[in-house]
């Protein structure tokens, strides 16, 4: 009963972002062609936990190396994991800790700090649904926003992942690596 509760606050509070303009609507029709599989600007939302998070960056080490041209990457990292992280290119945005069903408590500097661009893809690597995350994904301007597939994910994105009959999330993970290095 109590997971219910948890659930159902959580599903009236995204209805009520919704209904106000607070998550803005997913235009969910989607046309993948060839000319997208060369993204210029690409924001990846690293994950918030700790497993996740070592998982998803040795997959991404060597991001960037094999695809011989210039893309603008931009990573959005939990405070919490700055000395984990080095990846040797794009920019890197640390983010405060957050729980996972409320916004981010540093929301309002992130999508300053990320409003002025346009970007071909933005990935939340979350394997469970964060609604910071999912939040801030709805209000960025892309026309691929790739996330986890979840009970509220049809709302945030419009290319999900799904790692529930197999359970691994490095498989996910290298699916949207592979996309990137296209």
């Amino acid at each position: 009963m109590f997971m219910s509760l948890k659930l159902l606050k959580l599903r009236w509070k995204i209805f009520f972002w919704t209904f106000t303009g607070r998550i803005k609507k997913l235009h969910s029709r989607l046309q993948l062609t060839l000319n997208q599989g060369n993204p210029d600007n690409v924001l990846i939302i690293f994950p918030a936990d700790e497993p996740s998070f070592r998982v998803a960056f040795y997959t991404f080490r060597d991001l960037g190396k094999k695809t011989g041209r210039e893309i603008n990457f931009i990573f959005l990292v939990k405070e919490q994991f700055k000395d984990l992280f080095h990846l040797r290119i794009g920019e890197t945005i640390y983010t405060k800790d957050s729980d996972l069903h409320s916004i981010l408590s540093d929301e309002r500097s992130l999508l300053l700090a990320l409003e002025r661009e346009r970007f071909d893809i933005i990935v939340d690597l979350n394997p469970t649904f964060h609604l910071g995350c999912a939040r801030l994904v709805s209000l960025l301007t892309s026309n691929m926003k790739v996330g986890f597939a979840s009970d509220f994910s049809d709302r945030f994105y419009n290319i999900q992942l799904d790692i529930s009959k197999s359970g691994i999330m490095e498989k996910g993970f290298k699916q949207i690596n592979w996309i990137l290095a296209q």
